[in-house]
């Protein structure tokens, strides 16, 4: 009995010592309002100031720009061959989305939204081309609709609307009425409502 009592003590104190070093290093992480912290939880001594961006949508914006300019640059390296694929893939095709990933894993908000709505309408056959598998095909899209943000959507071999276009038209109902199909629907005690998937 006296034996048990020594191994919770022994686990209590254990405890309370983990809990004060726990707090000791918040302590020592914890930022002021000016942006300084300690360098001693790094290893150093004094102060030092942390750099923050100035805006995290700033950066990301500025990073998407770089990005469309260096695929823009891309294109125009192999216009001739990038150019030749894909206008025959526009041209055999009746709705091409140019979009950040693929339906089943869009890389973008805006191109989720495409996907949702374009789903809803039942915009159907689609294809999808990822602009992100390749600098040259997002150079491309740019370059042809002079949009810089994708999602871009084609509709029978001619650039159709990007996502604030896409999204006007989904909100008045156009673009069900312009591009949907009421065929792929359900029937009977659900009709009209969207299939349901039997995989």
């Amino acid at each position: 009995w006296p034996e048990q009592l020594t191994v919770v003590q022994s686990r209590h104190s254990y405890s309370a010592a983990l809990a004060t070093m726990m707090l000791a290093r918040v302590a020592a992480r914890q930022m002021t309002f000016s942006g300084l912290r300690p360098l001693a939880a790094v290893g150093g001594a004094g102060l030092a100031r942390r750099a923050f961006a100035a805006s995290p949508l700033e950066a990301t914006a500025k990073l998407y720009e770089d990005l469309v300019d260096k695929s823009v640059k891309e294109f125009q390296a192999n216009q001739k061959v990038v150019a030749a694929d894909l206008d025959a893939e526009i041209a055999n095709s009746k709705v091409v989305l140019f979009m950040e990933g693929t339906p089943d894993a869009p890389k973008s908000e805006p191109s989720l939204n495409v996907v949702k709505m374009l789903t809803e309408a039942q915009v159907v056959p689609l294809t999808a081309v990822d602009v992100l598998a390749h600098p040259a095909i997002l150079g491309y899209t740019v370059s042809k609709t002079s949009k810089r943000r994708a999602p871009h959507l084609y509709v029978n071999g001619s650039f159709y609307a990007d996502y604030d276009g896409l999204m006007a038209q989904h909100a008045t109902g156009q673009l069900a009425k312009a591009l949907g199909t009421e065929s792929t629907k359900s029937t009977g005690v659900f009709g009209g409502e969207l299939p349901i998937a039997t995989y």
